[in-house]
């Protein structure tokens, strides 16, 4: 990668950076897209590379290759460049050939920030103490984390009931309708109206078939229809509150339930310390950000909105559910989730433009050996290696994100608690 050319464009607050890919990078992506159409691309004789492109024509790679190619190139580009961007930039190919091509990226920076004061802030710090009502709660989120489990023998009934079932209309299987293993809480309602209650009575083994009708707003495709799931029960298994006792406290690794309740009040006390810390930070943040003043560009809100999503996304996948599942069984559009969570991206930009001009007067610089060591510690935490770490979290996004973390800490550390 090479930057061939730096314009400016100051009233527009933008930067176009003309970027060339070389011919080694360029023709190692061709061979790698070829690879991957080679099995689809239907020619007379062998499916070579040769042979496709004097078939399809020499550009038919291009566009992959390009896709393949630009991002690495252009993250490249913007860190020699030393430029914050505010949203996803705009791209042309200008030239393009056996030798590699050129490609014009049009870059919207950050905005000019105006701060009011954000050192020696004061707010108010929680106190840190546990009442009779958090003990208790504490103690029962600890029974029901670790409840004691039994497998009876006898037929479900309002238990968690482990199965197999596939759905059918008018004796055709339908998408989605299909599942394996599945862990089904029955009373949860979690599943359409009559199923849950012709699963109860069913044993370990057994097979029956449960006759339901789709709710009217359900998927288009499916509303208001019949439809038969035949199931096959695999595991009855019935969850309840264990009792606190000596028996219990050894089953969790402790001496007794005398030290069994003291490390559950410890984690307790360790929580609300944190929690106390979030609300004192927050409670900073929001004055740094209210006292600011600044113009938030439209493509900072939708990279902060693309940003939500994924995570949330990401967070469904984790408990087995697509982002599409969620929005179907929430009778919402991705149109509408963006538009609800359109105020939390704003304030998440807000956030971030704040740390990064507290940064830039501060001179804070995130080192070489510090990303190192967020890398190992994040391995340990996660159990994965740095190779993979770095993959998933690129350094330049890592280095963002300890910059304005240390931004944060500059607020937080001078403030006085109320």
């Amino acid at each position: 990668m090479q930057i061939i050319k730096r314009e400016d464009i100051p009233e527009k607050r933008q930067v176009r950076l003309t970027i060339a890919v070389d011919r080694d990078t360029w023709q190692a992506s061709l061979a790698r897209c070829y690879q991957g159409v080679k099995s689809v691309c239907p020619v007379s004789g062998e499916p070579t590379r040769e042979n496709i492109e004097k078939q399809y024509g020499a550009e038919f790679l291009y566009q992959e290759a390009v896709n393949d190619t630009y991002p690495a190139a252009l993250v490249e580009a913007i860190g020699q460049s030393d430029i914050q961007i505010a949203g996803t930039p705009t791209l042309t190919v200008e030239e393009i050939g056996a030798d590699g091509y050129t490609f014009a990226a049009v870059i919207d920076l950050y905005p000019e920030v105006q701060l009011g004061q954000y050192k020696g802030l004061s707010a108010v710090y929680p106190e840190v103490e546990l009442s009779s009502d958090d003990t208790e709660a504490a103690l029962e989120e600890y029974a029901r984390a670790n409840p004691h489990v039994e497998h009876p023998d006898r037929a479900a009934m309002g238990d968690e009931v482990v199965l197999d079932f596939e759905g059918f209309v008018d004796g055709v299987a339908f998408e989605g309708g299909k599942g394996e293993q599945y862990p089904l809480l029955l009373g949860s309602g979690y599943f359409i109206p009559g199923f849950e209650e012709q699963v109860a009575g069913a044993a370990v083994g057994e097979e029956r078939d449960v006759n339901v009708t789709f709710p009217t707003e359900y998927v288009p495709e499916l509303a208001g229809k019949d439809a038969v799931f035949r199931i096959k029960v695999h595991q009855i298994t019935r969850r309840s509150l264990p009792e606190w006792n000596d028996d219990f406290a050894r089953q969790q690794g402790f001496a007794d339930v005398s030290a069994l309740r003291r490390a559950v009040m410890e984690a307790a006390v360790q929580k609300k310390q944190t929690q106390a810390a979030e609300q004192f930070a927050n409670d900073l943040i929001r004055q740094v950000t209210s006292a600011m003043t600044v113009t938030i560009p439209d493509a900072m809100v939708e990279n902060q909105l693309d940003g939500l999503i994924n995570e949330l996304r990401g967070h469904l996948q984790t408990q087995g559910v697509s982002l599409e599942q969620y929005l179907e069984a929430g009778n919402t559009t991705m149109e509408q989730l963006r538009d609800h969570a359109r105020r939390q991206a704003a304030e998440a930009a807000r956030y971030e433009l704040a740390m990064t001009e507290i940064a830039r007067r501060e001179g804070i610089d995130i080192t070489e050996a510090d990303l190192d060591a967020k890398y190992q510690e994040l391995s340990r935490q996660y159990d994965l290696s740095v190779e993979l770490l770095r993959q998933q979290l690129p350094p330049l996004r890592l280095r963002h994100d300890l910059r304005l973390a240390a931004a944060q800490a500059v607020v937080v550390d001078s403030a006085k608690r109320k």
